[in-house]
């Protein structure tokens, strides 16, 4: 009796340890509110529609433990005098009393001030939660104001455009340090910078998404490693996946697949649909496993890697499929959290 409650604890302690090794999630959300979201200077005024925007995906976050960060910007040191705010998604009042100062504001209200994009996504970089994932909205309807500007302190831009070009260009080396994903969102033509665009489409964990609906879908991996052992014929597994919101997808998602050149197998698809939160993916080998089995040395990794349409973000698409030549089977244990 003694042993099986060792072992029933043993196990409730294995199980512990596993759920508490999942990151929580944290959203930083970088609101410009420049004049020209109001449709100054022959702007469009989208204001309400960004707003709107923002409430419902905040609101659409299953998980209340969700930590939020919403810092409105313009120029670079207009942090001094507008105010931020950071709060758990299931704080309803708190949220209550952000919309209404957000709601306050007008072409009338908000100070004036060039727009700096670079302070912006610095201010977000030192709000990240090392102990999360972190995913940064950037929100701008135009570009990197340039240098000199106003002389005003709050108004004026201390960087200029190769300074935000050189932030991004190093997003790679930043985000793994910690897992953060940017999501730069350019809310108006006038924002759409096709250098901007290209810098990020090179950079890992970065994504650009255009227009007032920052609400994209995204997906990734429960887990970026998969054993494969020869000896159970692996020509089939799974992928479980994750999500930001499922109801964002649409019905029969389909994702491409890519498997690195490689002696040991290929796809029999390279696009499936998202079926029950999962990918089942089919492989075919190119010898037969009974001749790769007489080399008892086979250990290798092939790459598999995820990608799709604009309309859905992957993230973290690279899975390493972990090839092996055992004659013991492999068990592997994966744990999932919904959001």
């Amino acid at each position: 009796m003694k042993k099986h409650l060792i072992f029933l604890f043993l196990l409730f302690c294995f199980f512990l340890g596993a759920g508490q090794s999942f990151k929580k999630e944290k959203r930083i959300y970088m609101l410009d509110i420049t004049k020209s979201m109001w449709g100054s200077g022959s702007n469009e005024n989208i204001f309400e529609d960004v707003k709107k925007s923002l409430y419902k995906g905040i609101e659409d976050i299953k998980n209340p433990e969700t930590i939020i960060t919403i810092i409105p910007f313009q120029a670079t040191h207009t942090y001094d005098i507008l105010p931020s705010w950071t709060f758990k998604s299931g704080d309803k009042d708190k949220l209550a009393a952000v919309k209404k100062v957000i709601d306050s504001y007008s072409l009338e209200t908000v100070p004036g001030g060039y727009t700096d994009v670079y302070s912006a996504l610095d201010k977000a970089k030192k709000n990240i939660n090392n102990d999360r994932v972190n995913y940064i909205f950037l929100l701008t309807d135009g570009e990197q104001s340039a240098i000199p500007s106003a002389t005003k302190k709050t108004s004026r831009i201390d960087f200029d455009l190769k300074d935000l070009e050189s932030s991004i260009g190093s997003w790679c080396d930043f985000s793994q340090n910690s897992e953060t994903h940017l999501f730069y969102v350019m809310l108006s033509k006038a924002a759409i910078d096709k250098t901007i665009v290209e810098i990020i489409e090179k950079e890992c964990n970065a994504y650009v998404v255009q227009g007032t609906d920052m609400n994209v879908a995204f997906v990734k991996p429960n887990s970026n490693i998969i054993k494969l052992n020869l000896n159970d014929d692996p020509l089939k597994f799974e992928i479980n996946l994750l999500a930001n919101n499922w109801e964002y997808l649409k019905e029969n998602t389909a994702i491409k697949l890519e498997l690195e050149n490689n002696s040991i197998f290929q796809l029999e698809n390279d696009v499936i649909n998202i079926t029950n939160r999962k990918l089942f993916v089919k492989l075919k080998n190119k010898l037969a496993f009974t001749e790769l089995r007489r080399n008892n040395d086979i250990e290798t990794t092939i790459l598999l890697t995820l990608s799709t349409s604009d309309n859905l973000k992957v993230l973290n698409p690279e899975i390493k499929l972990v090839v092996k030549n055992h004659k013991e089977r492999i068990l592997t244990l994966e744990f999932s959290e919904d959001e």
